[in-house]
């Protein structure tokens, strides 16, 4: 059955279990007086079924049936696109992380001995599916505490230890059953002795003392806080922590703080810079830049990457990848589509970089940290002016305007470079701290430009998908068992000694011989 959208085309069927009556009653009631048809019982001609079980198995048994073809493609869904629909007051799109799925097509092919144990599963976080649901959370947000407290403590000189934690934290993302007994670890590989015994805690007691201490320390939590401003990292906000500060407001009313632009601009718009981006803001400016894009470049290929890609629905940032099927005719895009952006108002601080990708760097020897491998796209980095009516799903994207506040906006060069009592913000006479304190209808965001040239398209769209530890581990895989090295600009045979193109996402997958994983399933 083809999906259906139409609200005279939807038939829906609320399972009862796992409701409680009065809420059932109270959403069934909702759905009426929005207009969906709502039957008591799974008859032939329903089309859309709404559930709060975790798994189709449970549907199917539920439903006394025997097999997923008995549902001859009715669509079973979380109550979550049901609430979407009613909010909205009309069928919405549904998103992947919405549909009630099978338990083995959630995780990795493994099975259960008689001891109990879980097989071991595939050696490589690349060849697994991960979703952003799964059966470990609990577990697996220790391991991330104990990744983030290694991240600030060690920064890039040695990440083992971090890498340790994420690689452990990736195998209990993949796997199709809750972790209930730590003999179930046996066979698992990337479960070092120390994650090990962190999860036999939380088993055993409900919680990690580890744990527990890194969160409760003070250090960790300043650390934490002044890593969360737009350009500070590990070692800016050791100094910070060094000088006796304590909160943001410490860096924000000290004269003594570095010359950096995102530094500056984070610390000004600290709130709207930590606040999640959400997804329907992403894609109410996913339709700005793809209007002025294509009346730039007809033609011009735009998508959104990154958490949103893989079926997030907030983020820190909204990463848009773009380019043309002329190879070329992408070269000169990013300067005039910014120039577009800014006349519109929606540009407030940010930086270009060129297009630095020569042939070698396809065969050049690489080292991986914790955030990966930079890549050499032309590229715009900065902060984006919103309207809080992007928050509106009901928003008309291609008609908005920004207002700018002051004085009108000032020509110039797009690559700012503000200082502590001036800066290029696209507002004449406001520093990024006088115009922060303005009030304004806008929220800034988070926002990355990249231009890739089509022949190496599909490789930066893997890549800018990611997440960061699948594209680490694809990058290890493919060069310790293929002899191949992959980034986001190609793909280099050492054993034949060529470059091979992908024309097609898929197609980057099957080069390396791994099955093809959806956007939503590379969570790991």
């Amino acid at each position: 059955m083809a999906e259906v959208n139409k609200l005279d085309k939807i038939v829906l069927y609320l399972m009862p279990e796992r409701i409680q009556k009065q809420r059932l009653r109270d959403i069934k009631a909702a759905s009426r007086r929005r207009k969906f048809k709502i039957v008591d019982t799974f008859c032939a001609g329903v089309t859309h079924v709404v559930t709060e079980c975790d798994s189709l198995e449970q549907v199917l048994k539920f439903l006394l049936l025997d097999d997923v073809d008995q549902l001859h493609g009715v669509q079973v869904l979380s109550m979550t696109w049901l609430t979407a629909c009613l909010k909205n007051g009309r069928p919405v799109e549904i998103e992947e992380s919405q549909r009630i799925r099978q338990k083995q097509l959630e995780g990795l092919e493994t099975d259960t001995d008689t001891a109990g144990s879980i097989a071991a599963p595939n050696t490589w976080a690349c060849q697994r599916i991960t979703c952003l649901q799964h059966h470990n959370p609990k577990l697996t947000t220790a391991l991330e505490v104990l990744e983030k407290h290694a991240q600030l403590r060690d920064g890039n000189s040695d990440y083992s230890r971090a890498l340790a934690f994420r690689k452990a934290s990736c195998v209990l993302k993949s796997l199709p059953h809750t972790l209930t007994d730590i003999h179930q670890l046996r066979g698992l590989k990337d479960i070092g002795n120390h994650s090990a015994q962190v999860i036999e805690d939380i088993l055993e007691e409900g919680f990690s003392n580890e744990v527990e201490e890194i969160l409760n320390d003070p250090w960790f939590i300043k650390m934490k806080l002044f890593s969360s401003v737009f350009g500070v990292g590990s070692a800016i906000a050791l100094k910070w922590i060094e000088r006796g500060w304590e909160k943001i407001e410490d860096a924000q009313n000290s004269n003594d703080i570095t010359s950096d632009w995102r530094v500056q601009w984070g610390l000004a718009f600290h709130d709207d810079l930590t606040s999640p981006v959400l997804r329907q803001e992403a894609d109410n400016l996913l339709e700005v830049i793809r209007e002025e894009a294509t009346k730039l470049l007809p033609g011009v290929i735009v998508e959104i990457v990154g958490g949103f890609r893989r079926g997030k629905m907030s983020g820190h940032d909204a990463d848009f990848l773009l380019t043309h099927p002329d190879e070329g005719s992408e070269i000169g895009l990013l300067p005039q589509l910014l120039q577009r952006l800014q006349k519109r108002g929606f540009l407030l601080a940010g930086q270009a970089e060129k297009n630095s990708f020569t042939p070698g760097v396809l065969k050049k020897d690489f080292k991986l940290s914790m955030k990966g491998q930079l890549d050499h796209f032309e590229k715009w980095i900065g902060i984006m002016k919103l309207p809080k009516s992007f928050k509106d799903k009901h928003t008309d994207p291609s008609s908005i305007i920004m207002p700018t506040p002051g004085s009108d906006p000032i020509d110039g060069s797009l690559d700012y470079q503000p200082s502590r009592k001036k800066a290029k913000c696209g507002i004449s006479g406001l520093s990024p701290w006088e115009l922060s304190r303005t009030e304004r209808a806008w929220c800034a965001r988070r926002v990355d430009l990249i231009i890739s040239p089509f022949s190496q398209y599909y490789y930066g769209l893997v890549g800018w998908t990611g997440s960061k530890h699948f594209n680490r581990d694809l990058r290890t895989y493919s060069q310790k068992v293929l002899n191949m090295k992959v980034t986001s600009h190609g793909l280099f045979d050492f054993t034949k000694n060529q470059s091979i193109p992908a024309h097609s996402e898929k197609e980057v997958f099957d080069i390396l011989k791994l099955p093809y994983h959806e956007p939503w399933q590379r969570n790991c």
